[in-house]
Parts: structure tokens; sequence; C-alpha cells
């Protein structure tokens, strides 16, 4: 009965349909008021007939919301520019070498890619009349889903209008049901050509901005394989954890705390629920899109015979990237990982836009970068016992880092460039410093080789002992 209730009383249908024809009645009563003439109580009739050609629209529009979005090819476009990121991990020495992965992209682009756009559309049709609106994210879904209705509907609705006014100077409409008369007053004709003329232009400015957010709002509810914002995920993180970590003990006395516990304890609660259920469910929405995914994928790779060992490098890539894992085994704290995380994923957002962010920004990229190697750097050392000497400067961690072949010849040039410049911007302000996005590109890859290569040592310690 809920379910059956939701499908015709639900937002959608009650105001995003059906709302616009009952609007078109109340104008064309509101008409009938103004000439003096008697209401016609058929109309009230008319309405109720509507009913079911509303309902029938309602039940298509999915497909018509799935189209008019070109959800479809916007995911499409998606996935094929972060073949890379999402499938291959192709700054990954250790993934496959340049032939096997160029084999891959086609594969993916031909196989793979056109089955996952495929089961975007089945995915949002099936949800949109069975859609809980339990999370936010869903409810927003929702209501965009009845303001693109509503403004679609009333933008025709109201452009008919305009088109029946200017009939109407010339000719009366008559209907069974309904009867205009002419409207000799040029006075009025425009008066009701500029009200429907401006009702249709606000209805479709309306239509095309819920668009935007349709699009938007549609990839992210549905559980499929998409390139996720590192930004807002960790925003997300540090926002649970702040409120877990609210240092309540600096607010109120020990006395009022223990007093109190029971409902501190419940406010508490009320204010992780939202955020912690949300990231839950991202997380695995997520998931089960990846399950599903690879089992495309992995035939493909076994057609391509990808020694079992890539596999196994891409499919760990793939379900989660083992860098900030890694990171976590180093690091002797949670705040330090995340840390480092941060620094990262904000470099690997301002190289995105590299060519249009300014100096200022370029060089905060750069320091942010030296700073979290630094931090990892020393904390490789802690795990090594180094001397107490060798933690002096960044040229010895360097060198003692490469006595331990943790670092290449090759990378400690890397390291030692950007090293270089951040001295010259902390030590030699007013000197200009060119940063370029090559330097830094080449930067967060050998740092990422680095914790491989550490990941291994660990391994390699372990089992001797």
């Amino acid at each position: 009965m809920s379910r059956t209730t939701n499908t015709l009383f639900n937002q959608r249908f009650l105001l995003g349909v059906y709302a616009p024809f009952i609007l078109e009645f109340i104008i064309y009563a509101i008409y009938l008021v103004a000439k003096g003439d008697e209401f016609n109580f058929g109309i009230i009739l008319w309405s109720f007939i509507l009913f079911a050609p509303a309902l029938f629209f309602y039940m298509i529009s999915p497909m018509i919301i799935y189209y008019i979005t070109g959800t479809g090819k916007i995911y499409e476009n998606s996935l094929k520019e972060n073949i890379d990121t999402l499938f291959i991990f192709s700054d990954d020495e250790q993934s496959s070498d340049e032939n096997q992965k160029n084999m891959i992209r086609e594969e993916i682009n031909k196989k793979l890619i056109p089955e996952l756009v495929k089961n975007v559309r089945g995915l949002y049709i099936d949800s949109y009349i069975s859609r809980s609106k339990d999370n936010k994210k869903e409810n927003l879904l929702s209501n965009f889903e009845t303001i693109f209705l509503f403004s679609t509907i009333w933008a025709s609705l109201s452009f008919a209008n305009l088109i029946g006014v200017i009939i109407l100077h010339f000719t009366p409409i008559s209907l069974d049901f309904i009867i205009l008369d002419r409207i000799d007053n040029w006075i009025n004709i425009v008066v009701f050509a500029l009200v429907f003329a401006a009702l249709a232009i606000v209805s479709e400015l309306l239509a095309y901005y819920s668009l935007g957010r349709l699009r938007k709002l549609m990839l992210e509810t549905l559980p499929i394989v998409t390139f996720v914002d590192e930004e807002d995920r960790i925003k997300q993180n540090n926002y649970i954890r702040a409120v877990s970590q609210f240092p309540l003990d600096s607010v109120v006395n020990d006395t009022i705390l223990r007093k109190h516990k029971r409902p501190i304890d419940q406010i508490l609660e009320n204010e992780l629920i939202e955020p912690l259920s949300d990231a839950i469910r991202i997380y695995a929405r997520n998931q089960v899109a990846k399950q599903q995914a690879w089992r495309i994928y992995k035939p493909i790779l076994d057609d391509l015979e990808i020694p079992a060992e890539q596999t196994a490098v891409i499919m760990d890539r793939f379900f989660s990237s083992p860098f900030y894992d890694i990171a976590r085994d180093v690091f002797s704290y949670d705040h330090e990982v995340n840390s480092l995380k941060t620094d990262i994923e904000y470099v690997k957002n301002r190289l995105i836009l590299w060519e249009e962010i300014s100096e200022e920004e370029k060089a905060a990229s750069l320091l942010f970068l030296f700073r979290s190697s630094e931090q990892l750097f020393k904390s490789i050392l802690d795990r090594f016992g180094a001397r107490i000497d060798v933690y002096t400067n960044f040229t010895m961690i360097l060198q003692f880092l490469r006595e331990k072949e943790i670092i290449t010849e090759k990378e400690e040039d890397s390291f030692n460039t950007i090293r270089k410049k951040r001295n010259t911007l902390v030590h030699q302000s007013g000197r200009i410093v060119t940063i370029s996005k090559k330097e830094v590109e080449s930067f967060l890859k050998n740092l990422e080789k680095v914790l491989l290569r550490v990941e291994k040592q660990f391994k390699k310690r372990s089992d001797k002992k």
C-alpha cells in the first residue's frame, strides 16, 4: 500500500506533473469570472479526466529526464577522461607496460564503458519509482525532478497560452468543453501575451537550471563507478572526526559533564548519525558498483592475457588505492595520514587547473607538497631507526633513503628540485620562482613510488621475522 501511495501521490506526480494542468484550468476559471460568465463546473470533471494522461506522463518521465539531461553521455565522457585513474593507474610502474596499458584502454573503451553506461539508465529508472528518499541527496534529486517536470510542462502550457492569445485576436476558439471569445482590445492582447511570455521564459530558465543539478545528483545517488572528488570526501571525514573528538571538557567542567552525560551523549550521537550514515552509504554504493564492474573488467584482462601479478595490482588499485593505507603503516598517528592526504589531494586538484591558477596558489601547492614529503620521510626514518643527525636537513634525509634503496638517483634529483625552490620561497622572499606543472607531477609520482618501495621493505622485514 505504501509503495502504491508513493507511486501515485508523491510530489513529482502531484506537484511536478498534475499541478500544471490544474493551474491551466484555474487560469480559464479566472478568465470566465473576469468576463462575467458563469463558472462551468464541467471543467472540474475535465481536471479529473486529465489524471489518467498525467499519470501516464509521470510513468514515462524517468526516461524523458534521463535522455534530456544527457546523463549517459556525461557519465561516458567522465569514465573516458578518467580511465587511467579509475581502471589502469598509469602512474603505477608495477601495473603494466605501456603496450599493455594501450590495449587495456582500447578494450575498456570498447567493452567496459558501454556496459557501465548502459547500466546507468536502468538503475535510474528503477530507482525513480521505488526511491526511499531517506537521505539528503535523494531528497534533493526528487525535489529537482519535481521542479524540472513542473517548469517544463508549465513552460509548454504558457507558450500554448501565448499562441492562443494571439489567435483569439483574429478568431474565437470553440471546443465542446471550452469556449474562448475573440479579444478585440490590443492592450489586453499585449498584456496577456507579455504575462504568458514571461511565465514561459522563467519556466524555461528554471528547467535549464534544474538540468544541471539533476545531472550531478543522478550520478551521485546511483551505485555506479565514478571519479570521486577526494576533497569532498576529506571534508566529510573531517566533519565526522571533528564531531567525535569535540572537546566537551573545555566547554563545561567535569561535574556538569558527569551530571548531564546521558543527554550530551545523545546530542553527539544525533550529530554523528546523518554524516556517518551518508559516508557509509557512499562507501557501500561505490563498493557495490565496483564489484559489478569488476565482473566485466576481469574477463577483459584475461582475454588480453595480462599476467596474474599485474591483474592483482590493478584489482588492488581498482577497489582501494593503497597509497594512504601504506602511509598509515608508516605514520604513528592518524592525524599525520590525514594531513598528508589533505596536502596531496589539494595539490592534485590544483594540477587540474594549473594553467588557470595564480602564482601564489602554485607556490602554496609546492609548499604543501614539500611539507608532506618531509613529514613522510621523517616517519620512514623512524621506522628504520636512523641516527639523530640524519634528521638535520632534507638533503641528509634523501641520502639516507638512497642508502636504504628507498629512492633512486633520478627521484632524488626530483625531490631536490622542489627542495631548492621551496627554500627560495621561504628564505628569499621577493625572488620570483617558476614552478612547472611537470615538476610537481614528477614529484607526486615519485612520492607514491617511494611508498610502494617502503611497503616492500616492510614485507621483507616481516617475512624474515
